[in-house]
């Protein structure tokens, strides 16, 4: 019977991913964030052309050679937000809102497994949206402003969109199934949102980067590659939004320095900056991916705890 019981568990998996799957194309999940992916893919190669075409006098298109490498940077903040929330929102909400739960939960296979076939799911849904979405923007970059750069790092950056993706996608699950409402997942997650973000701001706009931004979910502390004191430099992003940038930023630049620069106010008035810390690319990516990790692990073993005990409530 055990050798049976193990025999059955991968084929019982793959049954509930396919479920899973058909699931969100009934529901035109799958469609929905597949239209958003285009739709900023695509707005994201005609801007330039456009605004040159209709400028006065028009202007000649120049070769860009990393318009994939700062696309795929550019994603991050809502973007990440929408298209995790999109995809995990009525994940376990939607079946107990459409009755659906009672029969899945009387088929003879374990809690876990269901709750780890709607997991993987979303992962793959995830990752094959910015694999498309990365492919889309590559493509026609190359066609558009010529031969692209740093192409190695690309899949790095597929692997930083979906993990960064998958923190907000974790949020939106948990608040699903502790509510069971597919809508307050939704607006839970976007107030939940919008106050880390303007937590965020507050502290980054006062204090300038602070050591709870290191650790906090969203675009986190800004860094500099430029001195405290001014001077030439990129600013950039390391919060989890911002993984798919560090990542890979961590294989073209992993010991070039990035400055943390905080505010100091005097008791006279007006204020100085000076450097609160400085470290590398590396590092700093190596920190943003344990943290996003972490928090999808959270996330994900409360939700799990939560699901066991309403599918028991349920059945």
């Amino acid at each position: 019977m055990a050798q049976k019981n193990r025999a059955g568990t991968p084929a019982a998996f793959i049954a509930l991913l396919y479920y899973e799957f058909l699931w969100n194309i009934r529901k035109k999940k799958i469609i929905a964030i597949f239209f958003i992916i285009f739709a900023i893919a695509t707005v994201q190669l005609a801007f330039t052309p456009i605004a040159d075409a209709v400028a006065n006098p028009p202007q000649t298109l120049q070769a860009n050679p990393t318009f994939t490498f700062d696309g795929i940077a550019a994603l991050t903040g809502i973007f990440l937000f929408l298209v995790g929330v999109a995809t995990t929102m009525n994940t376990v909400s939607g079946e107990f809102e459409s009755g659906t739960i009672v029969p899945l939960l009387t088929k003879p296979v374990s809690k876990t497994l269901v709750f780890a076939a709607k997991i993987v799911g979303a992962v793959i849904t995830l990752l094959a949206a910015y694999s498309f979405l990365v492919a889309y923007i590559t493509l026609g970059g190359t066609l558009i402003y010529g031969p692209q750069d740093n192409l190695n790092v690309v899949p790095l950056g597929i692997l930083g969109l979906t993990i960064g993706s998958m923190v907000w996608a974790s949020v939106a699950l948990t608040l699903g199934t502790l509510s069971k409402n597919s809508v307050l997942a939704a607006l839970g997650s976007f107030g939940f949102y919008i106050g880390l973000t303007t937590v965020g701001f507050l502290i980054a706009g006062s204090l300038g980067a602070s050591t709870i931004l290191f650790y906090a979910p969203g675009t986190g502390a800004q860094g500099t590659t430029a001195s405290c004191q001014g001077g030439e430099g990129q600013t950039f992003s390391t919060g989890t939004d911002a993984l798919a940038s560090m990542l890979m930023q961590w294989v073209l630049n992993p010991g070039k320095f990035l400055n943390f620069c905080r505010f100091q106010f005097r008791p006279g008035g007006g204020s100085s900056t000076s450097l609160l810390s400085s470290d590398t690319f590396a590092n700093v990516a190596f920190r943003d991916l344990w943290v996003s990790l972490v928090y999808v692990a959270g996330l994900l073993l409360l939700t799990w705890f939560t699901f066991r005990r309403s599918q028991i409530v349920e059945s």
